[in-house]
């Protein structure tokens, strides 16, 4: 085991000895609580809980879920006619940034064999991540995707010199103090981030420090993504072209939401009955498949159109009646369900 990973072991470890504390340790425990019911644990996660018959399940975590062994199914659609043009199944406990580059080129592969170029990417906010803007810039992809809540543009007060690289505190009644850089660091997230600290000297006496730095700390310090830069291109493009930027997010609602509605609901994506990643992108391909084959029957197949108009007459016995009728017949037949009526009033 290399020192950093045991490290990340260490750490984990130790999260745990303080969120576990008092807690049951596993869901067969007897424990009750003051009103009789029984207390489960309350951390439900990948360190914790796996299932031996199915080892590439993963749980997976989001606000208003339960907390269970999923997969993850990812799909690429068309804006044009909303057909599918890339579909896969990840694991589970990754999150939607890191699974953009294995659909991305599905996508692009697909519409390759057929002499399509991409033209633009369309994602929400779950996609935006440093490595996925680094990876979407590296790759030459025209992209929309809004940055994660966390992203700050500005730091408000503090001015930032980037061929200098500092930052320089710009506050009203401030002593001007100089953030200068410290390095790159990994919080406990997990997250590498370049940190610009003041000095102690620079902050101790100002009179803004206590609502600036806390109440015990003497000295600023501000942190930044070290794909900061992708995040600032990416704020750029979508604040100087925001009625086209809003265009993009209604055209990602209306085609991406209702072919996911139609997968989990009518394409048996809800629950998979296999196991094992590779059975589970099956899964999905399938479910995929069906459904562009419904799309390409809707293209192809012609259906009979006949023109009726109804005729109101004065006289209350008879109501309408059909003015002109064109049927096509096949073998001299006309059937009920060959017949399809538009009224036109």
């Amino acid at each position: 085991m290399t020192s950093t990973r045991k490290k990340l072991v260490e750490r984990h470890h130790n999260w745990k000895r303080t969120a576990y504390k008092d807690m049951p340790a596993n869901s067969n425990s007897e424990k009750l609580d003051e009103n009789g019911n029984l207390i489960r644990p309350k951390y439900v996660s990948n360190h914790t809980h796996y299932s031996p018959t199915n080892t590439n399940a993963r749980i997976s975590v989001k606000p208003g879920k339960a907390r269970q062994l999923n997969y993850f199914g990812q799909i690429a659609v068309d804006d044009a006619h909303h057909v599918i043009t890339g579909a896969c199944a990840d694991f589970a406990d990754q999150r939607d940034s890191q699974c953009l580059a294995q659909i991305l080129e599905l996508a692009q592969g697909n519409l390759s064999e057929h002499d399509i170029e991409l033209g633009e990417i369309l994602a929400d906010g779950g996609y935006s991540s440093g490595e996925a803007l680094a990876y979407l810039d590296a790759k030459g992809i025209d992209a929309w995707i809004p940055n994660f809540g966390q992203y700050k543009p500005e730091r408000a007060g503090f001015t930032f010199y980037k061929e200098a690289n500092y930052y320089q505190c710009t506050q009203e009644g401030s002593k001007q103090a100089i953030l200068t850089y410290k390095g790159e660091k990994t919080d406990s997230k997990g997250y590498t981030k370049r940190t610009y600290r003041s000095s102690e000297s620079d902050c101790k006496d100002c009179p803004l420090r206590e609502q600036c730095c806390g109440k015990a700390t003497n000295f600023k310090k501000i942190d930044n993504s070290i794909h900061k830069e992708y995040y600032d291109l990416m704020h750029e493009k979508l604040t100087q072209n925001k009625p086209y930027a809003k265009q993009m997010v209604r055209i990602r609602s209306k085609t991406v939401e209702p072919v996911i509605g139609t997968l989990v609901n009518f394409m048996n994506m809800k629950r998979v009955n296999t196991r094992g990643i590779k059975s589970s992108n099956k899964h999905v391909l399938m479910a995929s498949l069906v459904y562009n084959l419904q799309k390409y029957l809707r293209f192809i197949v012609k259906k009979p159109s006949i023109l009726a108009q109804a005729i109101a007459l004065s006289e209350g016995e008879i109501y309408a009646s059909l003015k002109s009728v064109s049927v096509f017949i096949n073998n001299s037949i006309l059937s009920v369900s060959n017949l399809r009526i538009l009224c036109k009033n």
